[in-house]
């Protein structure tokens, strides 16, 4: 009877043994991530500076478009107007 009992026990502690293996690895691999995300995230102060800046050169581009076509309407206008 004691034997059976020391094997029941013996395997209740193999059970918590591989248990707490998996555990360890699931953490290891949640740590693991998240060193992942610290190293690759960006701060927020940042991305708004970012963010800003885009803003800011697209603004600038749009500006630029708006004038390149103003020019080429003129100088089409110019244009007809000697040609006729």
């Amino acid at each position: 009877m004691e034997l059976a009992m020391l094997q029941d026990q013996a395997a209740i502690i193999q059970d918590f043994h591989s248990r707490i293996q998996r555990q360890a690895s699931e953490f290891d691999t949640v740590q693991m991530h998240l060193r992942f995300l610290q190293e690759t995230s960006v701060p927020k102060e940042s991305l708004a500076q970012l963010e800003a800046k885009i803003r800011e050169l697209e603004g600038r581009l749009s500006l630029e478009v708006s004038t390149r076509i103003r020019a080429e309407v003129l100088i089409a206008t110019y244009l007809f107007t000697a040609i006729a």
